[in-house]
């Protein structure tokens, strides 16, 4: 598993992503959930998912006052599928942070969020979506020094 954490200080709001994602880290998951005022109907929800152990599935959670959000994208089956993944969770982030804003639907200031985003995940998905040689290492190391 891969831990990230983002800032987006236009609106003062944290991320926590957590990419290729097993049941083996559900407890530690739920625990951030629960640290964010996850309800439990929520948490049990995520729980059920995480414990599936399935491929290409996430999950996105935010605590609008708290301006908090979770992300977490599983193991994918292809780096398509990865893509597939992450946008469609941006895509809920996105909709947590234009509703606790007020944002209009459709707007240019969703749009730009939605790029903001684009720009401070860029290397996170060159890293999981490239076959290349230089990022099948990195992969490697990162998965390495996260275990420690």
């Amino acid at each position: 598993m891969i831990k990230r954490d983002l800032y987006i200080k236009k609106y003062d709001w944290q991320v926590h992503i957590f990419y290729r994602v097993t049941c083996y880290y559900t407890d530690e998951i739920i625990s951030l959930l629960k640290s964010i005022d996850c309800p439990e109907d929520k948490a049990r929800e995520a729980y059920d998912n995480l414990m599936s152990c399935k491929l290409d599935t996430g999950i996105t959670y935010s605590n609008y006052r708290l301006r908090k959000s979770l992300m977490v994208i599983s193991n994918t089956s292809s780096p398509k599928e990865f893509s597939n993944s992450l946008k469609h969770e941006c895509r809920h982030l996105e909709d947590h942070i234009a509703t606790a804003f007020k944002m209009p639907v459709g707007g240019e200031e969703v749009a730009y969020l939605a790029g903001y985003l684009g720009k401070m995940l860029y290397r996170d998905m060159q890293l999981f979506i490239c076959e290349c040689r230089k990022h099948k290492r990195e992969k490697l190391c990162v998965k390495r020094i996260k275990k420690k």
